[in-house]
Parts: C-alpha cells; structure tokens; sequence
C-alpha cells in the first residue's frame, strides 16, 4: 500500500530523463579532460621529475613505475572529485524542475501531480493528506 502511494503516473521524470543523462555525460566528459587527465598528466610528470633529480628514490626493480603509476591515480581521482562542485550547479540549474521526480535537496517523495483517479484510489483528499475517502 505505501509502495503503491509512491508510484506516480505523471512525474515529471520521464520528461527530463534526456536532460538528466545529458547532464551525466557532460559531467563525465568534462571532468575527465578538464580535470581528471591534465592532473593525472602533472602528477606523473612532476613525480617522475622527482625521481629523476633524486628527490624521491626509485624502486630497485621496477624504477620510477610504482610511484608514478601511483602519483598519476591519485591525480585522476584528485581531478574527478575537484569537478564534483560543477556538476552540482549543473543539477542545480534543474533543481526546481526535477523536485518532486526524486532529485535534489529536500525532494520530496510523493507526486507532485496525482490524477484524480489514482486520488480516489488512495483515498487522498485535495490537500494530499492520507485521509479515507467517502465516496
């Protein structure tokens, strides 16, 4: 019965689902070249730079790899989480839109446009509240 409540026939979600996966994919593709890669790229060259100078020491067996295969994950996830702020305020530009289709702070879980069927239905009156209908 509440699953049943939660269900809604006409959200709003359907009609933004393009623009949702849009929004992912940008996020993606920006964060990786803008910042995840050239992060990546200068952590590498700046740990193998160490290691050349002889600042830090290379590992008998494998040389300056460990440290900069290392150097260039942690500069990926580095350049990914930095990114995250942007792709906030791109949901955000949504945010009142998508409330009600399950996104954003404080979204609410009930639907927004309930059809007068499935108000008798579930005996909701017209202010939404769970009360019994009489008809």
């Amino acid at each position: 019965s509440l699953q049943s409540l939660l269900f809604c026939p006409k959200s709003k979600l359907h009609i933004h689902k393009s623009e949702i996966s849009k929004i992912i994919r940008e996020c993606q593709e920006e964060s990786f070249w803008k910042r995840a890669l050239p992060f990546s790229l200068v952590s590498m060259l700046v740990t193998q730079g160490l290691v050349h100078h002889g600042y830090l020491a290379a590992n008998p067996r494998f040389g300056s790899l460990p440290k900069v295969a290392l150097a260039g994950i942690l500069g990926f996830g580095l350049g990914k989480a930095s990114y995250i702020r942007v792709c906030q305020s791109k949901f955000h530009s949504f945010e009142g839109q998508l409330r009600g289709a399950g996104f954003g702070p404080g979204h609410n879980r009930h639907c927004l446009l309930t059809c007068e069927e499935c108000k008798t239905k579930h005996g909701l009156n017209k202010e939404g509240s769970s009360q019994p209908s009489t008809s």
